[in-house]
């Protein structure tokens, strides 16, 4: 399709795993708090993590949640917390390192759970390490990103030679909806017609790797339905080719995109709309160090191949870490129709590329 030709030409520049999406669930759930458990997996030997894991069930896309938990000394010595470390940059966590617990004492320690934008079983932990004391504690956390239309699995497995699959697409509020698109292609459904049948609350969609994209895999496989409150659907593709092999050269610039795709919803050509999207630090060599403060000079976006223009607005750091990006899409005049383009991000290290799914109506 004409309006997919842009990505692939850029498909060497890319980052790994992304979303900022525009779009938001509604979320009915509270987060659980599953029972302690036994073992090694809860404690590292004087401290017991209660509870072990929160479980958040189902969330929007790209929000935040905090959880509780207590640190439990089941020792007869005082303990000192040695180091309290997340698993990933998405979890913000209290400072206790430093803080005693007595026997049979408790301190509280809490944390904070950034979902990605993209739909998904997400789930992350904190490491709490004692002086003196081998082994870690562990405090867990977990969600279902969801959004109104959930899509299961809610990613592409073409991995170990896969070349062909089916998804199940779902409202979750049970309403009927239109799938009008899958991959910027007709979608191939499954025991569906929709030329002849009635729009319904639940779909299987077949995928081939042959038509998900030429020469090279995308990263992502995105739906497009025709709810105003779920737009697009984008879907991970699991393949050799789209992990960390897709931007070969994000460590040398010292810089990736984490949630490499931004949903724009419905666009219309001419008109701009404002995204926002994330750069975060990457340097494995010096163990994250920052060793080139260049990494977050941003000088632009672009969007090549001509199927758009992209403007930025801001660049704002946050700590020595990340730069949040603001910047203006906007779809090039005749087009229509599903979107899935890269947008060039240039930095004074080099260039990477975030891409933009959109649905261009008149």
């Amino acid at each position: 399709m004409a309006t997919m030709r842009g990505a692939a030409a850029a498909l060497a520049l890319v980052a790994a795993v992304g979303l900022a999406g525009a779009v938001h669930a509604q979320v009915p759930a509270p987060p659980a708090a599953v029972p302690p458990a036994t073992g090694a997996a809860a404690q590292a030997s004087s401290v017991v993590v209660e509870p072990p894991l929160v479980d958040f069930g189902r969330v929007a896309p790209g929000s935040r949640h905090p959880a509780r938990f207590l640190l439990r000394n089941v020792s007869g010595a005082p303990v000192t917390v040695a180091r309290a470390m997340p698993s990933c940059k998405c979890t913000d966590v209290s400072d206790i390192v430093g803080r005693t617990i007595a026997p049979g004492a408790t301190i509280e320690l809490t944390a904070t759970l950034a979902v990605p934008g993209s739909p998904g079983q997400k789930d992350a932990e904190v490491l709490i390490a004692l002086q003196g004391i081998p082994g870690v504690a562990r405090a867990r956390m977990q969600a279902d990103v969801t959004m109104p239309v959930r899509v299961e699995p809610a990613y592409v497995d073409a991995l170990k030679g896969a070349q062909e699959g089916e998804v199940r697409v779902a409202s979750v509020d049970g309403a009927p909806f239109r799938v009008t698109a899958a991959g910027g292609k007709a979608p191939a459904f499954v025991g569906f017609d929709p030329a002849v049948d009635a729009p319904r609350a639940e779909y299987r969609l077949r995928w081939r790797t042959q038509e998900l994209g030429s020469p090279a895999l995308p990263q992502w496989w995105v739906i497009d339905t025709d709810r105003a409150d779920c737009p697009q659907v984008p879907l991970r593709i699991r393949h050799e080719t789209t992990g960390s092999r897709f931007d070969p050269a994000r460590t040398a610039r010292f810089w990736f995109v984490p949630e490499s795709i931004v949903l724009a919803g419905r666009v219309r050509p001419g008109t701009p709309v404002e995204l926002r999207t994330t750069i975060e630090h990457l340097n494995p060599a010096a163990q994250g160090r920052v060793t080139n403060p260049a990494w977050s000079q941003v000088r632009g976006v672009s969007v090549p191949g001509g199927e758009g223009t992209a403007e930025l607005v801001s660049a704002s750091p946050r700590g020595e870490a990340f730069v949040d990006l603001v910047f203006r899409f906007t779809a090039a005049p005749g087009r229509q129709g599903p979107m899935y383009v890269p947008v060039m991000i240039d930095t004074a290290t080099g260039q990477g590329a975030v891409f933009v799914a959109a649905t261009v109506v008149p």
